[in-house]
């Protein structure tokens, strides 16, 4: 009798210890894989309540930039128009010594937000610099084209919801992200009109990454960048009436996609590269770029 009881025992404490390793074995995986999704959030893993709350990991851009995968290198652009950043003296810079001013404080830096004015009266360093400021850059030509793809270019009759083109979203210029019908596929406002964009680009006496850029006209062809190679006196609706603006007797800075009052000379193959780049004025303004998260 006493060897059965023994025996009884026995299993008893077998199983109870097989029983304590699958629960303890439970356990240790279950801290495991919560320690991996800890930066996630850790407040709802059995750890978090001992050591915090991580935030949560937001993206590839950070907020107020889309992300564009239309180039061989994907990148982050601004949503909308750069406007200045709260801590900047001149809100809404409107001249180009207020631009100045701002640019002296450190902590001035642009921004990427919906219905504020876009920051402008600035030449093209101004513009780097203010985008350096806040750890981003000018876009090159090509980026800012691949970004503006599939804007509308907006035609009659036009409305306050299309790209403003011709003052038809206000008197002149417009708060930044009002057009819900002048957004590009990657989600970006306002590529077109408003105000001429600079871009990281010069022509040096008519001289563009290698080739001379055409006369001012209507752009007849473009390469993959949307610059005009073949410029004409007629319109090309292939290209929606669009322009290229050329001297080539200076050093030109270059922006895109038109401003307020371009009306059709607007659009994703429209290039001013006729002032220098210390050029500044109320119809032309920025956005900046920068590299993904997590990208060497």
């Amino acid at each position: 009798m006493y060897l059965r009881e023994y025996r009884i025992y026995m299993n008893i404490s077998h199983v109870t210890k097989v029983s304590a390793v699958i629960v303890a074995s439970t356990i240790l995986a279950t801290l495991a894989v919560n320690a991996v999704d800890m930066r996630g959030n850790m407040a709802s893993t059995l750890l978090g309540g001992a050591f915090g709350v991580i935030d949560r990991e937001e993206g590839p851009c950070p907020q107020y930039m889309t992300l564009v995968t239309q180039a061989l290198v994907p990148f982050c652009i601004d949503v909308y128009e750069a406007s200045a950043g709260a801590s900047c003296i001149a809100m809404h810079p409107g001249t180009e010594q207020e631009s100045v001013l701002n640019l002296v404080d450190p902590s001035c830096s642009a921004v990427s937000a919906p219905h504020v004015p876009p920051w402008r009266n600035l030449t093209q360093a101004q513009a780097q610099q203010a985008c350096s400021r806040a750890g981003k850059r000018l876009p090159t030509p090509g980026e800012w084209f691949k970004a503006a793809l599939g804007t509308i270019d907006p035609q009659a009759p036009l409305t306050d919801e299309q790209c403003n083109v011709a003052n038809n979203r206000a008197d002149g210029v417009a708060a930044t992200g009002n057009g819900m019908r002048c957004v590009s596929d990657a989600g970006a406002y306002d590529m077109i009109g408003n105000v001429w964009e600079w871009v990281d680009g010069q022509v040096f006496e008519g001289e563009w990454d290698g080739r001379v850029l055409p006369k001012s006209g209507y752009v007849r062809g473009a390469d993959m960048d949307g610059i005009a190679y073949e410029t004409g006196g007629g319109q090309d609706e292939r290209f929606s009436a669009d322009r290229l603006w050329s001297d080539a007797s200076i050093v030109a800075g270059m922006m895109r996609g038109g401003y307020y009052d371009s009306k059709s000379n607007a659009g994703l193959y429209s290039v001013y590269a006729a002032s220098p780049p210390t050029f500044s004025g109320d119809a032309v303004g920025f956005r900046c770029v920068s590299m993904p998260r997590n990208t060497p």
